[in-house]
């Protein structure tokens, strides 16, 4: 029901001309189409997953892998914005906080999901205040994953990739 949320989410982002994407075979391990048990009506505004789509793991990447953040993405295929819910985890807290920071646990909507430049802006608000907004800049790499930066006093380094990667 959460995925349905964020795509008609998606869709309010993206437009009311969505196309169909609708190919006649199925498309999942079982056999069925995973608009099938869809009204109609929402099943036709449907369109195919777009790049960020799907569960994401944002990790450090400086060698300890610290967990930062779980993101679930709702994309569209060639639509430039998406939409998502996060999950913050314990290193998402800048190193500044020197362990003063209650975000680790804290759920919420992704404030904004951004495709620019070849890459993807993806901030959300962990805290009640809006000085409190982390910002990733992630770009594609050649091993399937994303790199990039969070920001903060002195961006840190951080990878994106699927869980089970």
């Amino acid at each position: 029901m959460r995925r349905l949320a964020l795509l008609a989410l998606l869709l309010v982002l993206g437009g009311a001309g969505a196309a169909l994407a609708q190919s006649g075979a199925p498309n999942t391990a079982d056999g069925t189409r995973p608009d099938d048990d869809l009204p109609p009506d929402t099943a036709q505004t449907l369109l195919p997953p777009g790049v960020l789509d799907g569960l994401w793991r944002v990790t450090s990447d400086d060698g300890a892998d610290s967990p930062i953040v779980l993101l679930d993405i709702a994309h569209a295929e060639g639509r430039p914005r998406a939409a998502g819910v996060f999950t913050a985890l314990p290193g998402l807290c800048p190193p500044a906080s020197d362990g003063v920071c209650d975000w680790d646990g804290t759920m919420g909507e992704i404030t904004d999901i951004v495709m620019i430049d070849g890459g993807v802006i993806i901030s959300l608000l962990p805290g009640y205040d809006v000085a409190d907004e982390q910002n990733l800049r992630l770009k594609p790499a050649a091993d399937g994953v994303w790199r990039g930066t969070i920001d903060d006093a002195a961006p840190r380094p951080v990878v994106m990739t699927r869980p089970g990667d």
